[in-house]
């Protein structure tokens, strides 16, 4: 279930420059690509979509006491459009709530300003479900941290406790681990800039979208091209005459 979201100044110019009609080569193929239906960007496996998961690993550790922040990260080679961004989530008992922020990086010294893409808040529903976090009309080729956060007590994105999770992965996306934050590591003004560490307990989330069609050659590249046959026409002919 969506929320709401803030999206990055960025990304938000770069909508509205396509909304003014300064990309429409673009939007026209992604209009065709749209065609051949969304599909998984990178999506992790594992129990959490079981009736009864294994367990989980809530953003409060240890009998409810310390807070943690996780991050699982992604890059992909290729630009993606229509894109959903979901997450296995629940808080048993009663509806809680995640927070989620979309960057570029993560760390001490990284802010929202110079890498955030989005940022928001998904309720959680009682029982595990993927939910829907956000949706974004372009993904540009790069690599990408999603971030969650919730200072709802026992809170879950996480299930069984498995040494590697297992990934199903469109061509050219690779996987790049996940991370937590804990304790006194958390930057509670802005989580993605806590100090992280990796973890082996998967991230349940899921990236679809659809392969964005390759853009046309430009109005000047093509009247390069054209000026090209048409002087090689005039030296035919010369050559003929």
């Amino acid at each position: 279930m969506f929320v709401a979201f803030r999206v990055s100044d960025k990304l938000s110019e770069e909508i509205k420059m396509r909304a003014n009609g300064i990309g429409k080569s673009f939007l026209v193929g992604a209009i065709l690509a749209q065609a051949a239906g969304a599909s998984i960007i990178i999506q992790s496996t594992g129990n959490s979509h079981a009736a009864l998961p294994l367990g989980y690993y809530a953003p409060w550790a240890a009998g409810g006491t310390t807070p943690t922040v996780n991050a699982v990260s992604w890059t992909q080679t290729s630009d993606y459009v229509d894109v959903d961004v979901f997450a296995n989530l629940f808080t048993p008992g009663s509806p809680g709530f995640v927070n989620y922020e979309l960057v570029n990086a993560i760390g001490p010294g990284t802010s929202f300003a110079v890498n955030g893409l989005l940022r928001g808040t998904a309720i959680t529903p009682i029982n595990p479900a993927d939910v829907l976090l956000f949706h974004v009309p372009l993904l540009r080729a790069g690599t990408y941290y999603l971030v969650l956060d919730s200072p709802v007590d026992n809170t879950s994105w996480l299930f069984g406790y498995q040494p590697d999770g297992t990934y199903n992965l469109a061509p050219g996306v690779s996987f790049q681990g996940d991370q937590w934050a804990y304790g006194t590591g958390i930057n509670a003004a802005y989580t993605p800039a806590s100090n992280f560490f990796s973890t082996v307990v998967p991230v349940q989330f899921a990236v679809i979208g659809t392969a964005a069609a390759p853009e046309p050659a430009t109005a000047g590249g093509t009247g390069l091209v054209l000026m090209g046959f048409g002087l090689l026409l005039r030296y035919i002919r010369r050559r003929k005459g």
